[in-house]
């Protein structure tokens, strides 16, 4: 076999194959064997059919599977012999039809990951937001700890509904054209975010507890949140299930104590503010991540190989229907063209961070030892309350530890560009950055961006 490798383009090249006679030949009997034995045609026995009759009646079909199996063969050998790094099956062009006697001969383009040198990546512009917890948010963690420490009782010494009563519905009727069948449902009377109708509770505010099939009737206004509903008219029936009125702590020192974080409010109130400096504080190491991944994609808009853009916009689309709640299905059918169309650039730029990312690891020698694997295994696993053994053979087994690993570097290498970068820091950010790949560096989990090269999700 004679192959022949010419330059494209950064991503792309072209490979000239002739394959001499007496090896398509070799195939071409090993594919007539192979089908002769399963093979019963009139006036023969099975297995018996002569090749001549095969040829006739399976010539196209066979001559096709052999030219597949050496395009296939060909193309591996070549991957392997010059290290091209393909990143999809070869790409046909040109072929010359087998015939008898004569070499067969192709042309094929392969798109490769090419060579990426990156530049500039010491030293990038960033803003970072300055760490502000304001006393609001303490206190509204503390009206947090009291909602979950208030209890649900029973309804006693009165017979209709109040403020702060929590109701369980059945919920019947229309709103607008869409139809509404809810058996059980539960409604806040004092909760005005999540009221699923304007007017709902003050509508079942101060009526009997035992209400069964109450018309309502209430037009909803035309700048509510919801765009599915808003100006439509609700005509609903409702029966009240069951009706608790709630217990609330008092906000003191008992309360402390009964949520195991501090023996004082005042100890409560340090001890929440700490979790929270804690959360935004990540928050905003990962806004710097992205913000240098943002600004090291701008300085080397290095070339992608189209198939590896593609990959990268069905992962995406996956993701955002997972976001969304929505099943998987077989295959991309919602994925339109002009869907992918608007997500080609964001998908460009994805991959070739990942690319990126693995090349300043390789050239700043950033590497993901043993024990720093084995620290995320146990992290990961006492999250999950399962033990570190059973998690570790759980990833071996799927062939995930490759993946975890993978991740684990490049986020290795965007904390060693935040070390390196002219950090600004600000009130609020005035970009955003580009985002980091879904789950982090728990490749384990459903949903990950694996590497370039990867071809499933």
């Amino acid at each position: 076999m004679q192959v022949r490798i010419e330059d494209v383009s950064p991503v792309e090249k072209k490979m000239f194959v002739e394959i001499p006679w007496d090896t398509v030949n070799q195939k071409l009997g090993n594919a007539y064997r192979e089908l002769g034995k399963g093979v019963a045609l009139k006036g023969f026995r099975k297995g018996k059919v002569p090749r001549p009759v095969l040829e006739q009646v399976y010539g196209q079909r066979v001559n096709y599977e052999v030219m597949n199996e050496l395009v296939r063969e060909s193309f591996f050998k070549a991957n392997q012999e010059h290290n091209l790094a393909a990143v999809a099956e070869p790409r046909v062009e040109d072929f010359q039809a087998i015939k008898k006697g004569q070499p067969f001969t192709f042309q094929a383009v392969i798109e490769v990951r090419g060579a990426v040198e990156p530049t500039d990546y010491r030293g990038l512009e960033i803003e970072k937001r300055r760490l502000d917890v304001k006393e609001e948010a303490v206190d509204e963690a503390l009206k947090t700890l009291v909602r979950e420490h208030t209890e649900l009782k029973p309804i006693e010494g009165r017979e209709t509904t109040q403020a702060g009563d929590i109701l369980g519905l059945s919920v019947t009727g229309t709103i607008g054209e869409h139809q509404i069948n809810q058996p059980q449902f539960a409604l806040d009377l004092e909760d005005e975010e999540r009221e699923p109708v304007p007017g709902m509770r003050a509508a079942l505010t101060g009526v009997p507890i035992n209400l069964k099939d109450k018309d309502l009737e209430i037009q909803i206004p035309d700048d509510w949140k919801d765009e599915s509903v808003k100006g439509r008219t609700a005509n609903l029936k409702v029966t009240i299930l069951e009706a608790r009125m709630k217990d609330v702590p008092a906000l003191d020192d008992e309360l402390a104590k009964d949520t195991g974080k501090a023996e004082t409010l005042d100890g409560l109130k340090a001890v929440l503010r700490k979790e929270l400096e804690a959360k935004e504080t990540e928050t905003i190491d990962r806004e710097a991540r992205e913000g240098v991944l943002r600004e090291l994609i701008k300085k080397n808009q290095i070339p992608v190989a189209a198939s590896l853009t593609e990959r990268a916009v069905e992962m995406q689309f996956r993701r955002l229907r997972q976001m969304l709640g929505m099943k998987p299905e077989r295959g991309t059918p919602g994925l339109t063209d002009d869907l992918r169309e608007k997500m080609r650039p964001a998908a460009s730029d994805e991959v070739r961070g990942q690319l990126l990312l693995e090349a300043i690891a390789d050239k700043e020698g950033l590497k993901v030892s043993p024990d720093e694997i084995t620290a995320h295994i146990e992290q990961t696993a006492k999250a999950r309350n399962v033990a570190p053994a059973k998690l570790r053979a759980e990833w071996q087994r799927d062939g995930r530890l490759d993946n975890v690993e993978y991740s684990l570097r490049q986020e290795k290498v965007l904390q060693f560009l935040v070390g390196q970068a002219k950090i600004t820091e600000v009130e609020k950010l005035t970009q955003q950055g580009q985002p980091l790949p879904e789950g982090g560096p728990d490749h384990g989990e459903e949903g990950h961006v694996h590497g370039p090269d990867c071809d499933h999700g």
